[in-house]
């Protein structure tokens, strides 16, 4: 293949192969365990930051008892957002007689239903919370479920009305 009038491909990708003794050697000798404790799954990123300034900071400070408010708050919110979803996803399959609530619950289907999902992310995004905080985006795979086993957007809806008695507002 060539890249223009000038340049072949191989110009870009180098024809001589590193050894693999020295790519070897280099993620051996560099320290993974650094990494792997710092990996967080995005939505508890904002989890991670507070405990983990907590841990930095002096005893008996405001900014302790800050960030303590901070972190109850968040693992409220969490408790709460995950509570909403699945009480709408029970409701949901109740209204249809169906039994997969821990499937539904579990499990990430791959998207295929769009209407049902744009309509049913937009009405929770109306009556419940915002779609912009993480912790609802993660749970949101939920709603993908409910769809993707036949569920109308209707009978969604009604559960969502049922469990979602006016909208929350989380602090970001």
């Amino acid at each position: 293949m060539i890249l223009g009038k000038i340049h072949n491909v191989s110009e870009f990708q180098s024809t001589e192969k590193q050894s693999d003794k020295s790519q070897h050697y280099f993620i051996q000798d560099y320290d993974n365990n650094g990494l792997q404790h710092d990996a967080v799954p995005t939505e508890s990123v904002r989890l991670s930051i507070i405990a983990r300034r907590l841990s930095n900071i002096e005893e008996n400070s405001f900014e302790k008892e800050n960030l303590e408010r901070q972190l109850t708050q968040l693992l409220n919110d969490r408790a709460i957002i995950i509570n909403y979803m699945q009480k709408i996803a029970s409701i949901a399959l109740s209204m249809t007689s169906s039994d997969y609530l821990e499937m539904i619950i579990e499990k990430h289907m791959k998207l295929t239903e769009h209407d049902c999902y744009i309509s049913v992310t937009q009405y929770i995004q109306e009556q419940c919370f915002d779609l912009q905080n993480e912790l609802v985006l993660n749970k949101l795979y939920i709603m993908v479920n409910l769809c993707e086993i036949g569920l109308d957007n209707f009978t969604i809806n009604q559960a969502i009305d049922q469990v979602c008695h006016e909208r929350i507002q989380f602090d970001y």
